[in-house]
């Protein structure tokens, strides 16, 4: 790794066998820091000093055709020898990430137990993005003393390769789920696929394209121990509907420390389809984004009613959803459905809401707006899935920082929160089973109508806009 402090002997005279590789002794007392592990990012600048510990977050491969830069802005590393000591630690190149202005309001998370069956990750207060000392842009800083020997800090809780094979092995195990391999990665690791239920609703519920976007798959592991279960809503669920849930679309990405990409540095939420907009770039395709390709390919086999993509987003502090409001074939019969998706999720959680979302970058409030017909993104998954089977789909984001009404001053949004809000889903998805597909009925109408007043009194009416 870059971040190891090492020099290699001259290779003038030197036959190859014979290379060596030299370690420059640790200071003593010094503190040592790695992210040569799982999920792991940082480059360490200069850890000479305690007080002033430089570091830099590692770029992903170049993201070739779609967004066309070098993302990162996902940092998870180990510093260890710090028991007792007041360490200041400064992210230098912050000011140049994928999505810099929201460290603006964020608090780094830390634990002394990331393995943890249920880990405990602490927000640190004096977390600060601010302008760096030689005047060439803001930089990430905090400062925290250690009461242990070792400690970790994230961006946000990891969700490891290995505790992803571990919630594969508990759905295998689970005499109502069926776990599957439908195709692999670019560097070789398998694309599971968990599906639960016999009944004929088809619904698709796929996670973490966005690797550094780890609470998408702690929602998962909620969302598919409460579909297992044996609550009156996971039965009726299992009754009705077929799931289908991809709990990682990521895992080369989310094992390399990746915030946005693929091994290759693909996009994987820009890979659904070919667009004008990316002339000449052909997605998806085995070459660059095999991953969205075999999900794909498992959609068309099956079919799709309802699909749910699950993101996180580095600026707003909420959870919401994202319509497919602006694709081309949207209808009446759509809208309604995307309102009962949120009335209904409104009403089986505290931790959602409808009033912020997506719309003007501009708006410091985040006031959610639509995007107006055929001005959606139809390479963004759940804009394509809409468009192609003509269904209820919609894109889920949760906050890195945390939510305005049930804040946590202590964690922020953290694991144990994400797999609630995920159990939360299934009661949520039980009575929007029977008007997926046809005419809603009267009774259907009658839950739009009313859905929409108790929208609107929640500080919405987006459900008007982009006409």
């Amino acid at each position: 790794r870059k971040s190891m402090t090492a020099v290699r002997t001259s290779t003038k005279s030197m036959p190859r066998r014979m290379l060596t590789r030299v370690r420059v002794p640790m200071a003593k007392g010094a503190v040592a820091i790695s992210s040569s592990f799982d999920s792991g990012n940082i480059k360490v600048v200069d850890c000479s000093e305690a007080k002033d510990i430089q570091l830099e977050i590692r770029k992903e491969p170049f993201t070739e055709g779609t967004d066309k830069r070098h993302h990162f802005q996902w940092f998870y590393f180990r510093v260890a020898n710090c028991k007792g000591k007041e360490c200041t630690y400064r992210i230098t190149n912050a000011h140049s990430a994928s999505f810099s202005p929201a460290y603006d309001g964020y608090k780094v998370a830390y634990s002394y137990d990331p393995p943890a069956k249920s880990p405990t990750w602490t927000r640190i207060p004096n977390t600060e993005y601010k302008p760096n000392k030689c005047g060439g842009g803001k930089e990430l800083v905090w400062s925290l003393k250690s009461e242990q020997d070792t400690v970790w800090f994230a961006y946000f809780a990891p969700f490891s390769y290995e505790r992803h094979q571990s919630l594969i092995a508990s759905c295998a195990k689970s005499p109502v789920a069926e776990t599957s391999v439908i195709g692999s990665t670019l560097e070789g690791r398998p694309m599971d696929l968990v599906t639960i239920g016999q009944g004929d609703k088809k619904v698709w519920v796929i996670a973490r394209q966005h690797p550094g976007e780890s609470m998408a798959e702690w929602f998962m592991d909620g969302f598919l121990q409460e579909l297992m279960s044996d609550s009156k809503a996971a039965k009726a669920l299992r009754k009705d509907a077929t799931v289908y849930a991809v709990p990682n679309m990521n895992p080369d990405g989310s094992v390399l420390g990746h915030l946005r990409t693929n091994a290759c540095g693909a996009n994987l939420n820009r890979e659904w389809q070919s667009i004008p907009k990316y002339p000449g770039y052909v997605a998806p395709s085995n070459e660059r984004s095999p991953e969205v390709k075999c999900v794909l390919d498992k959609m068309i086999e099956t079919g799709v009613d309802l699909f749910i993509d699950v993101h996180g987003d580095e600026q707003i502090d909420d959870n919401f959803f994202a319509g497919p409001q602006g694709i081309p074939n949207f209808s009446q019969r759509l809208e309604d459905l995307y309102v009962l998706l949120n009335h209904a999720v409104l009403k089986s959680t505290k931790e959602f809401q409808v009033g912020k979302g997506y719309g003007d970058d501009d708006d410091p409030t985040f006031r959610a707006k639509n995007a107006k017909k055929d001005e959606a993104n139809l390479s963004v998954a759940s804009n394509h899935v809409a468009s192609r089977f003509d269904c209820l789909a919609a894109t889920l984001e949760m906050p890195f920082k945390d939510t305005t009404k049930t804040a946590d001053a202590k964690e922020g949004w953290n694991p144990v929160r994400c797999q609630a809000f995920g159990a939360s889903m299934v009661s949520a998805f039980v009575p929007l089973l029977p008007v997926l597909r046809g005419d809603i009925g009267e009774e259907g109408r009658k839950w739009v109508a009313d859905a929409k007043e108790e929208l609107k009194g929640e500080g919405t009416d987006w459900y008007q806009e982009g006409k």
